[in-house]
């Protein structure tokens, strides 16, 4: 269901790469829903049985598949409603409707079987048109069933490496689980002020953008090496699970922003990657934030399963955690 690939911070990528999920902590919260067990039939005629967050299971009409793209929600939700390039937090199936009547549906992708939700941004390009279409709009809590025909898909081309034919139509049950504006934050204390020497100055407001107001004194580290600067105050970050993020990050020898999350599109990493390299994150909550000052890299070849890397330069990071899945 997604196009292209995410993108991760220059530095952060290459070092973690050089170094080397099911309660949600969202910042909107998670939604109180409908939950029901009782076998629900749309229009299309496929019947849907499952509560919310549940592995949902679907029997298929004999018959065509619509040629249009059909949407129904199964479980309306009460909380955030989903706006165009929020990043979301869902759990869903996704089948292949049956060309020949009686014959067995193919899931070709579950988030449910892989054991840990899926995060992703919503917005025209990101995603298959057919879960734009459908999800803008709607709110956490929701399940959602939607027919997926493959114009609003992966097109006449479909999708090989998921056994997606050009002319197969897809069906997805989708749990909305929270929803991440693209300024999202998270509540917390400042934590300590940071040595007069050796580290950059920062504007450092709590829940809201921090700033890197000066690198004057700071010398590029062997080693990344970080400081707390906020502790979060919601659930304790698990290793086991996937953090999303807000980051800021500037040149060391300059001083120069050279990326930032904020107001664009949260990160979504591996908790465990994250605090291999930023170990001031480690025992800290949601919420917290810290500074980071990361060495600078060499240039990476391309490999079998990721593209060529250029050279970074030494850089300041500064991470938000606001929120975990």
């Amino acid at each position: 269901m997604f196009n292209g690939s995410r993108r991760l911070p220059a530095g952060l990528a290459l070092t973690l790469a050089a170094v080397i999920s099911l309660s949600i902590s969202p910042l909107s919260g998670p939604a109180a829903s409908a939950s029901t067990d009782k076998p629900i039939v749309k229009k299309t005629g496929i019947t849907v049985t499952g509560g919310f967050n549940t592995t949902p299971k679907m029997t298929f009409p004999d018959g065509a598949a619509p040629r249009q793209l059909t949407e129904d929600t199964l479980i309306a939700g009460t909380g955030t409603k989903v706006r165009s390039g929020d990043t979301v937090i869902t759990n869903y199936v996704g089948e292949i409707w049956p060309k020949k009547a009686g014959s067995k549906p193919k899931v070709f992708d579950s988030s449910y079987s892989r054991g840990a939700p899926t995060g992703f941004a919503i917005r025209a390009g990101a995603v298959i048109p057919g879960f734009y279409k459908t999800l803008v709009g709607k709110r956490v809590g929701t399940r959602e069933l939607m027919t997926i025909p493959p114009a609003d898909g992966y097109g006449s081309s479909g999708n090989a490496q998921a056994g997606i034919s050009g002319t197969d139509t897809l069906v997805f049950v989708v749990d909305l689980l929270a929803d991440y504006k693209p300024s999202a934050s998270a509540p917390g204390t400042v934590d300590d002020k940071l040595p007069a020497t050796g580290w950059p100055k920062i504007v450092n407001p709590p829940g809201r953008p921090p700033a890197i107001a000066s690198v004057a004194g700071v010398k590029a580290p062997t080693n990344p090496t970080s400081r707390l600067l906020v502790k979060g105050k919601g659930h304790k970050i698990d290793p086991s699970k996937t953090l999303v993020l807000q980051l800021v990050e500037a040149d060391i020898s300059t001083g120069k922003h050279t990326q930032s999350s904020w107001g664009k599109q949260p990160q979504l990493i591996k908790a465990q990657d994250v605090l291999s390299v930023v170990t001031a994150l480690k025992g800290q909550s949601v919420g917290a934030r810290a500074v980071t000052l990361l060495p600078a890299t060499p240039a990476q070849p391309a490999t079998s399963t990721n593209a060529a890397q250029p050279a970074t330069p030494s850089q300041v990071l500064i991470i938000d955690v606001v929120g975990q899945y």
